[in-house]
């Protein structure tokens, strides 16, 4: 099994790749089992397919110009549409699968963009999507630690969601309900990363700050890859990447068929 977290190290600040790692070897793991082509719905600045989905047919839609242009450059995909979610520029059926890596808690209108995504997939195609749970706002270390002097934690967690662009943070059953509302059936579920280790990517994106003004001055998160302090927290991350699943947690890694 190919590693994720060390390109993601060499690409991505410490709070993104500390997360997108994982949701790539759970893509990557499932891959195999993708039928083409596949549609990703939120495809970005194109880092995430190129990394664990390198070598699949997909096609992307994003609603961000310059990400997809980003996404273009990459060359990964067959093809890049600039759309918004509840109106895919696609026909009834035209892919075999489908994926999406933490974006639908992003969108708006949801159930919309759930709709259209059941839309162009083919009966009994697969859906695969990792989303943010409704413990999310909670486990962070923020919440945790204004909860321990006594004051309201529930305060950080929604400015934090806020910023994020959070609007759809469910629980699992919830998740699960908004799905079979659009036509798909729960094939398979799981949480990843634990609430110790969303303290540590709450905390992460403070020191990770100064890769915002990298990226805008030069279009890249760090400025010399080979070299980035970034390998010098792989011990510690890699234990979070191996983690086995607990019983619950901040994100969900859902499999879905369309019901034929």
């Amino acid at each position: 099994m190919s590693d994720y977290l060390r390109p993601h190290l060499l690409t991505l600040p410490i709070h993104r790749a500390m997360i997108r790692a994982i949701e790539a070897r759970l893509f990557a793991e499932l891959a195999p089992e993708l039928p083409e082509p596949i549609v990703d719905i939120g495809s970005g600045d194109g880092t995430f397919v190129e990394i664990a989905l390198r070598g699949k047919q997909v096609y992307g839609i994003d609603p961000l110009l310059p990400d997809t242009r980003e996404a273009l450059g990459r060359g990964v995909y067959q093809g890049l549409s600039v759309a918004n979610g509840r109106a895919l520029p696609f026909a009834d059926g035209q892919f075999a699968s489908a994926i999406s890596n933490c974006v639908l808690e992003h969108v708006v209108p949801l159930d919309e963009t759930l709709a259209e995504t059941a839309r162009v997939l083919r009966p009994g195609g697969l859906f695969v999507a990792s989303v943010v749970g409704n413990r999310f706002p909670r486990d962070l270390f923020g919440s945790w630690l204004l909860d321990r002097l006594g004051l309201d934690g529930t305060r950080y967690g929604t400015w934090f969601n806020r910023i994020s662009y959070h609007f759809n943070t469910l629980s699992r059953a919830e998740w699960s309900e908004r799905f079979a509302r659009a036509g798909f059936s729960v094939v398979a579920v799981r949480p990843y990363l634990s609430s110790t280790a969303l303290k540590l990517f709450d905390l992460s994106h403070y020191y990770g700050a100064p890769s915002l003004i990298t990226k805008r001055l030069t279009g890249r998160w760090l400025l010399a890859p080979p070299v980035t302090p970034n390998l010098l927290w792989e011990p510690l991350l890699r234990q979070i990447y191996t983690a086995p699943p607990g019983d619950d947690g901040p994100y969900y890694f859902f499999v879905l068929r369309k019901r034929a």
